[in-house]
């Protein structure tokens, strides 16, 4: 880029006097534009020297720009300081101040740490020193960007539609969880019973027996089973049949014999019928109940150990933090967890529904 287009970049960016855009490259290759921004120094006379040079390099990751990363590197020179502008951060941090506003939104939003990488084309490992540096609360917010709203303080949003694809394999499994107002035993792809149908422990443990002719499921069936019996807790038990569910959700087109199987053991088991209580539907993020689990300030009977450990962890992390949207990124990886887990989870759904009741 030339240096008659420094200003036009400079004005994109904010950057104003004295501060200036000295120098851009464009690094095809890696996909990244490199920004340099010094202070504006007075022309020097020749008996003064030449110009000092800087002292001090600052980089940090910004917004990108038409599908190129961005970075903005900073030079400084002895007595100058940062200044406090979008386009700068902190020394310890890799974002700039707009780069770490959009971040917060989006995790507040609910967004995962694959979805931001994937997003903003940002390095899981700078992202992750970021996330860390919020948790331990030694991050300072940054301010509102120009094009962003934060939520007011003790709400939080409901996560956008396009904040919610998911990121990673793991993520990319549905928990095939009725939705709210569905009828208590609707069946997913194919008629195929819902993740929280008995059958499929049944299925797991050996108690129900199928025919089957696909070679992969004898293989997996085989491996799980055994697995089951090496381990008496209900918890992996579950955890180990919602993965068969999906493993028949991925493979319905070739498991057309074994699925009949399973629909008809469903049927005969009461599977359809309209007796069963409807199940416990989850409260949005945006119930104060969610506040009071997190702080502590209610009693769950947690039996999912991976609940319980992660319920420890978000407490001692919330509070140890004093700023309102920071404790907030903890409420909605709570809720997030629940919503991904929500047949491991009926009976601490079936608590907080009763909760959001009284």
């Amino acid at each position: 880029m030339s240096n008659d287009q420094h200003p036009w970049l400079a004005q994109v960016l904010g950057v104003s006097p004295p501060w200036k855009v000295t120098d851009v490259k464009l690094l095809a290759k890696t996909g990244l534009v490199s920004i340099q921004i010094e202070k504006e120094e007075a022309q020097h006379r020749f008996w003064m020297g030449r110009r000092p040079t800087p002292q001090r390099r600052l980089r940090w990751d910004h917004i990108g720009m038409a599908g190129y990363r961005c970075e903005i590197v900073l030079l400084l020179r002895e007595g100058q300081s940062v200044p406090e502008a979008p386009w700068t951060g902190s020394a310890d941090l890799p974002f700039t101040r707009h780069l770490s506003r959009l971040v917060l939104d989006l995790m507040l939003e609910g967004a995962t740490m694959s979805q931001l990488c994937r997003m903003l084309e940002l390095p899981f490992s700078e992202l992750w020193k970021y996330k860390f540096r919020l948790d331990q609360g030694s991050a300072q917010v940054p301010a509102t960007a120009a094009a962003t709203t934060p939520p007011a303080a003790g709400t939080v949003p409901a996560p956008p539609a396009a904040a919610t694809g998911p990121a990673s394999p793991q993520e990319a499994a549905p928990t095939s969880t009725p939705a709210a107002g569905a009828t208590p035993m609707a069946t997913g792809p194919a008629g195929l019973p819902p993740a929280d149908a008995p059958l499929w422990l049944r299925l797991l443990k050996g108690e129900l027996t199928l025919d089957v002719q696909a070679l992969s499921l004898k293989l997996l069936l085989s491996k799980a089973s055994r697995e089951a019996r090496l381990h008496e807790d209900d918890d992996l038990h579950r955890q180990a049949a919602q993965a068969l569910h999906r493993y028949f959700e991925r493979n319905v087109p070739i498991l057309g014999h074994e699925i009949r199987q399973l629909q008809s053991h469903w049927r005969a088991a009461g599977g359809g019928g309209g007796g069963a209580a409807a199940p416990a539907t989850l409260p949005d993020v945006s119930d104060p109940l969610w506040q009071d689990l997190l702080m502590g300030e209610r009693d769950l009977d947690v039996r999912a150990l991976s609940l319980r450990l992660l319920l420890s962890k978000l407490r001692g992390q919330a509070r140890a933090l004093q700023d309102d949207e920071l404790r907030m990124l903890k409420l909605v990886e709570l809720h997030r967890f629940f919503e991904k887990n929500q047949a491991t989870l009926r009976h601490e759904i079936s608590q907080i529904s009763r909760w959001s009741l009284h």
